[in-house]
């Protein structure tokens, strides 16, 4: 039984469990957490507290129920330490605010904006369109589908993706969350 030669410390028990389970645990983590290199992160987090606490592991298990319940807490726990985190950055650019407001928000417009830029080129062409439409050129989602000929669902549908894929991109740009916590006119509808 694998849980018994996990306990005894057998590295081809732990190396067949982490073999198992890893990926779709991986993209369960990725559903929550829009990270790639966090959700993996988590995920090896997860193997490395259940090899060395394998003595504590319960005498009967489930594992895919004890794997995700333990992922779900792992998770939990990289929501509230980023909420911190953001707590944080929003102090920090409140002092900042006081001490050079208008300064600093022409810079951080001008880092957002080449951001926003960037992540745009990693759109398929359409939803650029579609985003650049409402995004530049200030268009509503019923002003967009008519110049486009698209549904109405469909341009929602775009706007959604552009959206997700501008947060995917910023989120691997630590510096682009105080950005974003600034709440510069007319970027906060994409957030």
């Amino acid at each position: 039984m694998l849980l018994h030669r996990l306990r005894a410390g057998e590295i081809g028990a732990f190396t067949e469990l982490y073999n198992r389970y890893w990926e779709a645990l991986y993209r369960s983590s990725l559903k929550r957490i829009a990270n790639a290199d966090d959700a993996k992160d988590l995920i090896q987090d997860l193997f490395v507290t259940i090899w060395t606490r394998k003595d504590q592991l319960p005498q009967a298990i489930d594992w895919e129920d004890y794997l995700y319940a333990a992922l779900r807490y792992k998770v939990i726990n990289y929501i509230q330490a980023d909420e911190v985190r953001i707590r944080y950055a929003n102090a920090k650019l409140a002092e900042s605010d006081a001490l050079h407001p208008q300064a600093d928000s022409i810079v951080a417009l001008g880092e957002l904006e080449h951001l926003i830029d960037r992540a745009m080129d990693r759109m398929p062409q359409r939803i650029r369109e579609v985003f650049r439409l409402s995004y530049a050129e200030g268009c509503s989602p019923q002003e967009i589908a008519q110049r486009l000929s698209l549904s109405l669902q469909t341009v929602k549908n775009y706007l959604a993706d552009a959206k997700a894929i501008v947060r995917r991109f910023l989120h691997d740009y630590p510096a682009a969350v105080p950005l974003l916590l600034l709440g510069l006119a007319g970027f906060e509808r994409f957030f």
